[in-house]
């Protein structure tokens, strides 16, 4: 598919059919995701692939409603987390820029964007759940304390096209300055 089609195709799915996503697919699309620049090269995202039907029900019942019918159609639900303490900080452990620790929730953000439009040049869909119970999700999936969630990915195949909502371009969001 080409780049710019993929940009502008790719939607958030909320209904998933039933078909398998390999361990394949999820691999192809994690290793593309590796790519993502990152603070200092500190390559700080980590997935979690949910496939297990018990676990999934378990991160559903930590979902609010309004997020839980994604969840429960999708075959796959990802957990992205970062490492903390690498992305934007100094060795010594205080901060590199006056964003403090919202580095690596931009260097999660650009992996994630990765990840998704991997997913889309594939034929899958997703979407990215950002209110969930992140202390229950955490403990359901086993993200050990170095790490902090960041976001959920359902990922799936779906049947249904979803069209673009309103965008904003250049003339709205571009200001230059000569």
């Amino acid at each position: 598919m080409e780049f710019q089609k993929c940009i502008e195709t790719r939607r958030s799915i909320r209904n998933f059919n039933s078909k398998e996503v390999s361990n394949d697919i999820i691999e192809e699309i994690v290793n593309a995701a590796a790519y993502a620049p990152s603070w200092k090269n500190s390559q700080v995202t980590r997935y979690y692939a949910i496939k297990d039907a018990k676990v999934k029900e378990a991160i559903i019942e930590a979902m609010p409603d309004f997020n839980k019918p994604s969840c429960k159609s999708a075959p796959v639900i990802i957990v992205s987390s970062v490492v903390k303490f690498r992305s934007g900080y100094t060795r010594d452990g205080g901060f590199d820029s006056a964003k403090g620790d919202g580095w690596q929730m931009y260097d999660c953000g650009l992996s994630n964007m990765i990840f998704l439009l991997k997913a889309k040049e594939l034929g899958l869909g997703t979407v990215i759940l950002g209110i969930f119970d992140e202390a229950k999700v955490t403990e359901i999936v086993g993200i050990p304390d170095t790490e902090e969630i960041v976001s959920i990915i359902p990922i799936g195949y779906y049947d249904e096209e979803v069209a673009m909502p309103k965008r904003k371009f250049a003339d709205t969001i571009l200001k230059v300055i000569e």
